[in-house]
């Protein structure tokens, strides 16, 4: 497109269009990226103009679409941004920076490395492009016009996917489809939404599209004549009631199609109703009429009406829904005002200045403000950046139920949120107080899902508290974020306290000494290095089984290689040689030597027997151990001393090392849950692994576990709290 045919198509909407402006950014751009070209083979400056073109088609201000000339002008050139702001002012600078910033944002989608560096490199990566990521979404919603451009930009890349590389194509769609689609979708750029997702389907899913492309090319003409034999069926039912409407069919986009098999899980030569039909009225009174005059003239599906013209999405969409049943074809019907479908169409761009480059009406200064909201609240609740992108998009791309208070207060929440969502939406405290609900006058529990008219009341208690059960079950990143943050301040502290012993356990296990490491310059490096704030955020990390000490240790010591999973074996007792021994014969009979054995491991408080050994003194066993049943004769009765687990003068008491197994589910945050029960007692974990279980099929998982404690009583409290865990299946003592 030429420069003239550009100002042409926007002085169509906005005769007083910046015109020497668009011509100066027109050719700053063109110059800038002279001799550049794409994959295609066409000049770079194509992709440019289309941008700038799909902009117009919005109808946008022409800063905006200056910018979008220029969007790639400071990625790809010489060009500064001071430069830039010099010859064109900070407004389209600005713009052509934020641009500029989201385009180095990558998701990626490389599968971990099994080598242990590369691990700790992969995963730092992740993280930082996670926050990266966060930061940038936040600072889209400070100019909006930052996303639009972006949205136009991506839709031509994807236009011209093909000629990338197979595994950049496959990275491209997939960002396209799980970030760039939903944002267009919250922001109501309807026509956008569906060609982002039906071009992203056709790379990442290609065996789909073909089969489901081919199909509706198939039943092309049969649909054509039955769309047109509906169209004027309507019309003449319109005319006799003096209903003016335009009625036209549409087509649903090939994505939308797959996503109703995999939903529904109907083949698709079952689906029926591939076409639908949009009704186009003058006023809003106009669309409740016109429903009137279908229903009374066909059947329609009671459960399929919907009304967003009275209650409007959140991206501002208004429209009455309904399916009428043509001799039992069904037939999905869309009823909106001309303002309507413009709305639907282009969304927040519907509203926006061509003039000033704002949002113009009360709704569309509402639709940037949810937008803002959404990322806003999630911020506040999650602290993981890679938490924040995976619920910024369940967030973005949900269909809504509307609810209502006790006192008539209407609120939205995400289709399939439960009463604990409802309730975090009020308050935070009556999210964390909440103990049931009552659900149109009668008691519910606080999972049932809300449905669109409920009138729902919580129900608190002053002492109520969260539940880790709770996230199985809520739907908004808000209220799973509050829980989470709830149950890690709680834990914070016992995590720090775990965190500094796996640590000091780890680095003993690999022959450092930790008085050395724990505070010192290379530490805090690691931290650094791992993104983290200061060493306090370390230890938290490793208590609560985000960081593995192992992988801190191999950092600081990346020569000593390791698992990411296990740690070292550490066979050496921490007891510290007793006089007299531990155990005392009965009526303290000296048989010579005495030894604990390695075989049973017995710990103060078993039961344990003595075995007269043939010219090695006495050694002791547990009760029952297989090593000592064949020779009862050489049984002596032997008793803890009472110094075993009482303080021997100034130095603390004896501690010895046990294994146990804990059999589990294989669950984000299990490990943290088990280490935090073990650190309540202020035991240490000398060394550990985990791993899938091999032992019994209901249990996902086995954590291999040596702890040093003072005795029996303390390892029984220890197990017994482990085995008060959800999802813990076994607790047992390995001999």
């Amino acid at each position: 497109m030429s420069i003239k045919s550009l100002v042409n198509q926007i002085q169509a909407y906005n005769p007083d269009a910046e015109v020497e402006l668009l011509e100066r950014c027109y050719r700053f751009a063109q110059e800038a990226h002279e001799g550049q070209q794409r994959k295609s083979g066409e000049p770079y400056f194509t992709h440019c103009v289309k941008t700038a073109e799909i902009l117009a088609e919005l109808r946008l201000d022409t800063h905006t679409i200056c910018a979008g000339l220029m969007h790639d002008v400071l990625e790809d050139t010489g060009i500064t941004r001071q430069e830039m702001q010099v010859r064109f002012g900070a407004n389209i600078a600005n713009l052509v920076e934020g641009v500029t910033k989201i385009g180095k944002y990558k998701l990626s989608v490389a599968s971990p490395t099994p080598d242990i560096k590369s691990t700790v490199e992969h995963r730092v990566h992740r993280k930082r492009q996670a926050e990266t990521y966060r930061k940038l979404l936040l600072a889209t919603a400070e100019d909006m016009r930052v996303i639009l451009i972006k949205l136009a930009d991506r839709l031509h890349n994807m236009e011209t996917l093909g000629f990338l590389p197979s595994e950049k194509c496959q990275r491209v769609a997939k960002e396209t489809l799980e970030i760039y689609a939903p944002i267009a979708h919250r922001l109501g750029l309807w026509r956008i939404m569906g060609r982002l997702e039906d071009l992203a389907f056709k790379h990442l899913y290609p065996i789909e599209y073909r089969k489901i492309a081919d199909l509706l090319n198939q039943k092309l003409t049969e649909r054509e004549a039955y769309c047109e034999k509906m169209v004027k069926q309507i019309r003449e039912e319109f005319e006799k009631r003096n209903v003016f409407a335009d009625v036209h069919g549409r087509t649903k986009h090939i994505y939308s199609i797959y996503q109703k098999i995999q939903q529904k899980g109907t083949p698709f030569s079952k689906i029926r109703d591939l076409i639908g039909l949009r009704i186009l009225v003058k006023t809003e009174a106009d669309c409740y009429i016109a429903l009137g005059a279908l229903h009374g003239k066909w059947n329609y599906h009671p459960d399929r009406l919907r009304d967003w013209i009275g209650q409007p999405k959140k991206n501002g969409y208004q429209s009455l829904h309904t399916t009428i049943l043509d001799d039992g074809r069904p037939v999905e019907i869309q009823i909106r005002t001309y303002q309507m479908h413009k709305i639907a169409e282009d969304g927040i761009a519907a509203h926006w200045s061509y003039k000033e480059g704002l949002p113009t009406s009360q709704q569309g200064r509402s639709i940037f403000a949810s937008y803002k909201q959404i990322l806003e609240d999630i911020q506040e609740t999650q602290d993981s950046p890679h938490h924040f992108v995976e619920s910024m998009k369940l967030e973005l791309f949900q269909d809504e139920v509307y609810v209502f208070s006790p006192k008539g207060d209407l609120f939205k929440l995400p289709a399939g949120a439960t009463a604990i969502d409802f309730a975090y939406k009020i308050h935070t405290d009556v999210g964390h107080t909440c103990v049931g609900a009552e659900v149109n006058g009668a008691v519910a529990p606080i999972r049932r899902v809300l449905q669109n008219g409920d009138q729902v009341n919580i129900r608190t208690q002053p002492n109520g508290r969260p539940s880790r059960s709770w996230l199985s079950y809520v739907k908004t990143a808000t209220a799973r974020g509050k829980i989470n943050h709830w149950f890690r301040e709680k834990d914070r502290a016992g995590a720090l306290e775990l965190g500094k012993q796996l640590l000091t356990a780890e680095l003993r296990g690999s022959y450092l000494n930790a008085r050395d490491y724990l505070n010192s310059p290379k530490l805090h490096d690691v931290a650094k290095q791992l993104k983290l704030k200061n060493l306090e955020e370390l230890f938290v990390r490793i208590g609560n089984g985000d960081e593995s000490a192992t992988q801190v240790v191999n950092l600081l010591k990346p020569e000593v290689p390791k698992s990411e999973t296990e740690f070292p074996e550490d066979t050496h007792r921490r007891r510290k040689p007793e006089s007299p021994p531990a155990v005392q014969l009965e009526n303290d009979i000296d048989l010579g030597m005495i030894r604990i054995m390695k075989c049973c491991n017995p710990i103060p408080g078993d039961q344990v027997v003595g075995y007269l050994t043939r010219g090695r003194g006495v050694s002791v066993h547990r009760a029952g151990c297989i090593r000592i049943l064949d020779e009862p004769e050489r049984l002596l009765t032997v008793n803890w001393s009472e110094k075993s687990s009482s303080e021997n003068g100034n130095h603390p008491p004896s501690v010895y090392p046990v294994k146990i197994l804990v059999e589990c589910n294989d669950r984000p945050g299990m490990l943290g849950e088990i280490t935090t029960a073990i650190a309540q007692y202020k035991v240490n974990i000398r060394s550990g692994k985990f791993e899938p279980s091999a032992v019994h099929h209901d249990a996902e998982a086995s954590d291999n576990l040596t702890i040093d404690v003072t005795g029996a009583e303390q390892l029984d409290a220890v197990m017994q709290a482990i085995r008060g865990l959800k999802g813990v299946q076994r607790v047992t003592r390995e001999s």
